[in-house]
């Protein structure tokens, strides 16, 4: 058989089909060198990005750490920068720290890797946006943090074995705008007052009297001193030789008689108007009818005419007490008279007569007068000097919290409200403002049952909600440290707990609605706990509750942690 044979076209068109395969596996052998090398280079280039951005995270992750416990100190901030730089690693820096204790590990990294470390404080400008350096304590924490030698993947082949990372990060406190809201129902006298012997003790009681006393200056009246006596009526200066001086010494179901001379014979009239007539003889006797005495007749002495010289006193009627105790020439301090008090010591009910008080004056209980039924302000002006308990614990309390605001020097303002006012309102005693000064005096200026002696709650919250409405800053932490002693039992101008009770409720409910924190202290056993919890819980804040039964200084003190809480919780913000 024969074989055709080729043309000369057909010879040529075969050389020119097998050239284009040649070249393309030659292009495609060189694209994918480059494909390759640019995948190591994207490879590379991620990871640098991944890196950077693994320590931006750990730095701000420090950062915040260390701004957050800037209120213990700069130390103790830069140890939670170490710290939280270690839990958030680089890379496969994790491999460094793994199953060894965090101590280990921040020693370690110390180590290692502190010369690309560098922490700073001070306070942050908002205009400039720069830490600038303060003789306070500080408010800002600056964390720079660099890593060198991080290997690439790839990046030997083009002549670079390792990179380096740089993250920045400043945080600062939040600004807040804190308004405190304090319960000066009259209760907060409570510990000071007799009833409070059973629980605190009456040494301890007394001891806090006595100080109260001296507070005041240890006034004097008349002739009581601090401790209440029987009172001692004195009959009229003898106008003749033989006149004679009297005294009787009340004692309720008993009295007891002096003279400068002979009794001659005492009559006297009990409370069921039988008269009980006694032959004495000497200078003095104790007498004691059987039931309460109300009239005294005693016969010592001779007139000028030789007749018997007769002394009445008559224990029925306030003027023989006010002049037994010299009070009738000693103005009551506080405009008005005396009988208010004499009635209160003479009660045969009320807590001056169930601990052992009962016809006895002094200024003891003229001060618990004072607290239980002349608390406020416009009856007993100078109460708010005295160290009253718990409302002294709370005033040195809030002194310590707004000195606590005051040195963070974080930018905070305060504005200072009470609960109630004369209307049984809630009162705003300082608006929003920088001046801590002008808030403590004003809270230290303030007694027991100040404006009134009953309990709005929801009175106080709305004055603290409207200033907040009114005046707070935007982008300030917002907040409302709100506490009591005792139950809500006032609103809309009158006694009633239920409707006390849901008014603060709503107003919890509305300052949630604006984003308002509220943080709320339970303090006493008579407190609503559950109430102050529920507030709470409603604007996400937190509840403090300090049980009853303690002295002021153990009030203090547990008044002044709480409040420190408060005070330290700094809420905080990347400034850079």
């Amino acid at each position: 058989m024969f074989r055709r044979s080729s043309s000369p076209d057909e010879e040529m068109s075969k050389v020119g089909s097998s050239r284009p395969r040649g070249i393309i596996i030659v292009l495609t052998a060189l694209f994918m060198i480059v494909m390759m090398a640019m995948l190591a280079f994207s490879i590379d280039v991620g990871y640098m990005y991944t890196m950077q951005s693994q320590l931006q995270r750990s730095v701000d992750a420090a950062t915040l750490a260390g701004a957050g416990s800037l209120i213990d100190g700069e130390g103790a901030a830069t140890d939670a920068v170490h710290e939280y730089l270690v839990r958030n690693p680089v890379g496969t820096q994790w491999k460094e720290y793994k199953n060894q204790p965090i101590s280990d590990s921040v020693d370690h990294f110390m180590t290692n890797y502190a010369q690309g470390l560098e922490v700073n404080f001070g306070d942050w400008d908002d205009s400039t946006k720069q830490l600038v350096p303060t003789n306070n304590p500080p408010s800002t924490v600056s964390v720079t943090m660099q890593y060198d030698n991080m290997p690439f993947f790839f990046g030997h082949l083009l002549g670079r074995d390792t990179f380096s990372v740089k993250a920045h990060s400043a945080a600062a406190y939040q600004p807040r705008d804190i308004m405190l809201v304090l319960d000066l129902s009259a209760s907060m006298n409570d510990d000071s007052e007799f009833n409070a012997f059973g629980i605190l003790g009456e040494s301890l009681v007394t001891t806090n009297q006595q100080q109260m006393y001296a507070d005041l200056g240890s006034p004097v009246y008349g002739t009581m001193g601090f401790t209440p006596q029987w009172a001692v009526a004195k009959g009229p200066a003898p106008a003749t030789d033989g006149q004679a001086q009297v005294t009787v010494e009340y004692q309720y179901d008993k009295v007891v008689a002096n003279s400068n001379m002979s009794l001659d014979k005492v009559r006297v009239r009990r409370s069921d108007n039988n008269i009980v007539t006694y032959y004495p003889g000497g200078g003095s006797a104790t007498l004691s009818p059987g039931s309460q005495v109300k009239e005294v007749w005693v016969y010592s002495g001779k007139n000028a005419d030789n007749s018997q010289e007769v002394h009445y006193f008559n224990f029925t009627s306030r003027d023989t007490f006010i002049a037994a105790l010299g009070l009738d020439n000693d103005p009551y301090p506080y405009g008005g008279n005396w009988n208010a008090y004499v009635d209160y010591c003479t009660s045969s009910s009320g807590q001056n007569a169930s601990h052992g008080f009962r016809y006895k004056f002094g200024c003891q209980n003229l001060i618990v007068f004072w607290l239980e039924k002349r608390p406020m302000n416009s009856q007993t002006p100078d109460m708010w000097k005295a160290s009253a308990q718990p409302i002294s614990a709370l005033k040195s309390s809030t002194t310590m919290f707004i000195n606590f605001i005051e040195q963070a020097n974080s930018d905070d303002q305060m504005g200072f409200a009470v609960y109630d006012g004369t209307d049984g309102e809630g009162v705003l005693e300082s608006i929003l403002q920088k001046d801590f000064n002008f808030i403590k005096a004003q809270a230290n200026q303030r007694q027991a049952g100040h404006y009134h002696s009953y309990t709005n709650t929801a009175g106080g919250m709305k004055v603290a909600r409207e200033e907040l409405d009114v005046r707070a800053r935007p982008g300030a932490y917002k907040m409302i440290v709100l506490m009591t002693d005792g139950v809500a039992n006032w609103t809309n101008g009158g006694y009633n707990v239920s409707a006390a009770r849901d008014a603060v409720i709503n107003e919890a409910h509305l300052a949630a609605d604006r984003g308002y924190v509220i943080v709320t202290i339970s303090m006493g056993a008579g407190a609503d706990k559950n109430l102050m919890q529920e507030i709470a819980d409603i604007t996400e804040g937190t509840h403090f509750n300090i049980p009853g039964g303690k002295t002021g200084e153990e009030y203090a003190k547990e008044l002044t942690a709480v409040f420190q809480k408060i005070a330290g919780y700094r809420p905080l913000r990347l400034v850079q």
